[in-house]
């Protein structure tokens, strides 16, 4: 009787592992099922380059929200967003990548890619009436970008990286 009790105890404990469990899809491609990255050519034109048909692309299919696209090791993404409509895309392709963004605006349109390793992107806005429409690229390793506050001058600001140990620093006031 007891060992009837122990293997009833055993089955459902483990029955739920054992349910949980689905067979692995072997397609090269499984990892871009989103609705944003529904073809590896969407998905790679996203995180190599945001061309504008790209961006154009990407915003249609984002009706609204954050999108998130991690390709590596330790990347991190800390949003905290307050807006009417907030369509943000962030791509992440290589290791210990750090985006941290904090807005509040009337509208948040942004994208956001860090190719590369050891990257970082610091962005504040807080309590503007801007339509905020931002892009930040950064390919290489060891860069950062620190945005502080938009105005009518930086509301629709485009800021490209490239190469090794950037920094930039901008304060909107």
């Amino acid at each position: 009787m007891k060992t009837f009790i122990l293997n009833m105890i055993l089955f459902l404990v483990f029955s739920p592992l054992l349910y949980a469990q689905e067979k692995e899809d072997n397609s090269e491609f499984k990892h871009y099922n989103s609705s944003v990255f529904n073809s590896k050519e969407v998905a790679l034109s996203i995180v190599s380059s945001l061309d504008k048909k790209a961006q154009n692309d990407l915003n249609l299919k984002i009706q609204s929200g954050v999108q998130i696209r991690q390709i590596g090791d330790i990347n991190t993404v800390k949003a905290n967003l307050k807006a009417n409509e907030i369509k943000v895309s962030v791509a992440q392709k290589g290791n210990n990548n750090e985006l941290f963004v904090d807005k509040y605006a009337k509208t948040i349109t942004q994208n956001i890619v860090q190719q590369g390793n050891n990257n970082s992107i610091s962005d504040f806005t807080l309590h503007t009436n801007y339509n905020v429409n931002m892009e930040m690229i950064q390919k290489g390793n060891n860069q950062s970008i620190q945005n502080i506050g938009t105005n009518s001058m930086s509301k629709n600001l485009k800021i490209t990286q490239t190469g090794n140990g950037a920094s930039i620093i901008l304060i909107n006031k």
